[in-house]
């Protein structure tokens, strides 16, 4: 069969399946289009799949980014909260979608209560940063404020379709705020769409990049909550594994490497601990690809963050007699990744009581040098439920 006659059988088995090709120039706009637009995903052109197109595929025309914020989209490493960019205003605003799922982040199982997943608040917070640093991508991550954690996003049916919206708030000095929150449809049983639910919000604090950072480390310094010297290092008083009698994290979520010692500050109590790392988890898969040999980039050492979150969470249990989840963060700071084989020691201190069973703390993790190396200021936690008596909560000072 010559190639004529081959192409002209080609054609006639796609005719008959409903499957329409596309002319050349068609095919070569639309190929441009999506090289411009970036992203992750394997694309097929076409007019009509036909007997083809099982589950109603469709795809939008692609939205024109900027090289800059297609080149780091494209990234595998980078942006894994990122699937889709839904709507972009130059260099102002950014609105994208992701599906989570316990299949590509199986992080999820291992933050689950009562067998439902619930996507964790310092994830959110990697969420938010993602969004604003590909909206400026020449700035690094500073730290974030106003946070609030609100309706929790339970992954009821394997997985949830998100959306982040940021939006630039303010930019001064090579300083820039922006404004995100996490969002969901609400739909009918029907899967018709009648509104969205906001689950969590936050503005992330950017810099812009530059040789000489000094004057905004100073001033991170300075804005810094004052927990006192750096915890001593020493022999655990209690191991992971009293911490995880008490708290419902699987594996991937515990990033509380033991309790050092109870400390007092004045009249707050509070408990040097250690800090793990991703890599230092007792499972660090905490996305798919990771455990097929790929690397994944996060942006604001999250499972640091989440050792804050716990290490203040055990002075709640013992002071308040309460399981606590976090609600809120007045201001945070990051001030630098830390080496890989670094050991991390923390301190958290509880500096306020509030109505409604919320206790207020401030978080700063350090490294081997006694260097700070992530604040928190202002986190609050909320009680929800008693400790059971025989897990009650008793740390020395």
């Amino acid at each position: 069969m010559d190639r004529m006659a081959r192409r002209r059988h080609g054609e006639a088995v796609f005719e008959a399946a409903g499957i329409e090709t596309l002319p050349v120039d068609v095919g070569v706009e639309l190929f441009v289009g999506e090289a411009l637009a970036g992203g992750k995903r394997r694309v097929l052109g076409c007019g009509s799949l036909g007997a083809m197109d099982t589950f109603d595929a469709f795809r939008e025309a692609p939205l024109k980014l900027p090289p800059s914020m297609a080149g780091l989209i494209a990234d595998p490493q980078r942006f894994p909260f990122i699937d889709k960019v839904v709507a972009f205003d130059d260099d102002e605003r950014i609105e994208t979608q992701t599906t989570l799922s316990t299949e590509l982040h199986p992080f999820l199982v291992d933050h689950a209560i009562d067998g439902v997943p619930y996507h964790p608040g310092v994830m959110a917070l990697e969420m938010f940063a993602q969004n604003a640093l590909l909206l400026k991508p020449e700035t690094a991550l500073a730290g974030f404020k106003d946070v609030t954690f609100g309706l929790p996003v339970k992954i009821m049916r394997g997985s949830m379709t998100v959306r982040v919206e940021a939006s630039v708030e303010s930019s001064s000095d090579g300083l820039h705020e922006v404004q995100c929150r996490l969002v969901s449809d609400l739909m009918s049983s029907t899967g018709e769409v009648f509104g969205e639910r906001e689950h969590h919000r936050a503005v992330v604090r950017l810099v812009d990049q530059a040789e000489d950072l000094s004057a905004f480390f100073e001033g991170e310094l300075a804005s810094m909550p004052d927990t006192g010297l750096a915890p001593a290092p020493g022999d655990l008083l209690h191991h992971p594994s009293f911490i995880y009698l008490r708290y419902f994290h699987g594996p991937r979520f515990q990033s509380h490497g033991g309790v050092l010692r109870g400390v007092q500050q004045g009249e707050f109590l509070g408990v040097d601990g250690l800090a793990l790392m991703r890599h230092q988890l007792p499972a660090s898969d905490q996305f798919a690809i990771e455990s097929e040999g790929e690397t994944v980039l996060l942006e604001a050492l999250p499972m640091l963050i989440e050792a804050g979150f716990q290490n203040a969470g055990l002075v709640a249990m013992e002071s308040e007699g309460l399981s606590s989840l976090p609600v809120g963060i007045e201001w945070s700071t990051v001030l630098r990744v830390p080496d890989e084989g670094e050991s991390l020691r923390m301190r958290s201190l509880c500096t306020a009581k509030e109505d409604g069973g919320i206790t207020v703390h401030d978080v700063v993790i350090f490294g081997e040098e006694d260097d700070p190396v992530l604040a928190l200021r202002g986190l609050r936690l909320k009680g929800m439920a008693p400790v059971p008596e025989d897990l009650a909560v008793s740390i020395q000072r």
